[in-house]
């Protein structure tokens, strides 16, 4: 509710004013006085002032300096006996967002008084929103920037391999989304910007990760297993140092985790594992089973969807995998690229060796 101060030592342009406003839903409170009046609005912070520029003891003027000096976002309309542009001009350049004349009759407050508090809350709501918006736009560049900054981190580990695949797995995500949309699924109160940035970045704890087990070119001992399985851990605990992005984090974090709770690093269960999560397990995995390997063929995609129906509701989100067939039977799941098999290639992900 819109809260209203009227500062006048008049008790009739008080009550013509209170009546006026409370009628249409303002909070409206009352001050005969500069005292009282400046006092209200350092304890209440109404939203608009109508202030009389003649009262007792301190003056409207120095009301209104005193009162933009507090809080500039307050609205005041100064009130005024006769139409003296000197003194309304000398209030305007105080701070005053507009002048009523008094003495007021119905019809003046119905056509001047009331457009001039719309306006006034019209413009304060506009420029809120014009700040609002730089404010998100700024966030979304820095985050953008941190994201791009990171993924270059990760595409440094192995250019040829590492970089196709998480950009095939933002592209396989992208078409989840979008079809987990369509089938009605709520995606939460978490950004798809964000959601594809944590699965893009989803393998930057990789960068700790000792180079002769990234590459290594086969199954991997039970010790190696170890060290790899430290990678969404290292990179959640990287992104988490930055404010903003602890959303983006828990991606990382939990991407290995399986929807029976049988993965890692927590064991979550469900849909306590984040979708982004959920989501990146699915695409990771699927694109390790259609990559080639040193030591093994890619899987057709016919056979890497079978997979993905047995592991469903064990490994993976039943609502995401069914999103991945039904984007496969619209004949739009065959990736843009696939990585040059001459190179090396990291298999640590890969669940199905």
């Amino acid at each position: 509710m819109v809260k209203l101060l009227v500062a006048d030592d008049e008790p009739k342009i008080c009550r013509l004013l209170e009546n006026f406003f409370t009628e249409r839903g303002y909070n409206v409170i009352l001050a005969s006085d500069g005292a009282s009046a400046l006092a209200t609005i350092k304890e209440e912070r109404p939203h608009i002032v109508f202030l009389d520029l003649h009262m007792p003891g301190l003056n409207g003027l120095d009301v209104l300096k005193q009162a933009v000096l507090f809080d500039e976002t307050i609205k005041v309309i100064v009130i005024t006996a006769i139409e003296d542009q000197e003194t309304i001009e000398e209030a305007k350049r105080m701070g005053a967002a507009d002048y009523v004349i008094k003495p007021f009759s119905l019809e003046y407050l119905k056509e001047e008084v009331l457009l001039k508090v719309s306006t006034s809350l019209y413009e304060d709501l506009r420029s809120a929103n014009r700040e609002l918006k730089k404010s998100l736009e700024s966030m979304r560049k820095v985050t953008r920037g941190i994201v791009s900054a990171f993924s270059m981190v990760v595409s440094k580990i192995d250019p040829h391999y590492t970089h196709e695949h998480v950009s095939r797995s933002v592209e396989y995500a992208s078409k989840i989304l979008l079809k987990l949309k369509e089938m009605g699924m709520s995606l939460g109160d978490v950004a798809e910007e964000i959601l594809l940035a944590g699965i893009l970045l989803h393998d930057v704890g990789k960068i700790f990760t000792p180079k002769e087990i990234l590459f290594k070119p086969g199954p991997l001992s039970d010790e190696e297993w170890k060290i790899m399985r430290r990678h969404p851990v290292d990179g959640a605990e990287i992104l988490e140092q930055i404010s903003g992005l602890e959303e983006l984090a828990s991606i990382v974090r939990y991407h290995q985790e399986s929807y029976d709770g049988s993965g890692y690093p927590e064991g979550l269960k469900g849909e306590k594992i984040p979708l982004g999560a959920r989501i990146a397990s699915v695409v990771d995995a699927f694109d390790a089973m259609i990559t080639d390997r040193p030591y093994r063929k890619g899987m057709p995609i016919e056979k890497a969807i079978d997979e993905l129906k047995r592991c469903r509701g064990k490994q993976f989100d039943p609502q995401v995998v069914d999103a991945i067939i039904a984007i496969y039977e619209e004949g739009k799941l065959h990736p843009v690229h696939l990585p040059d098999p001459s190179h090396p290639i990291d298999a640590s992900h890969d669940k199905f060796l």
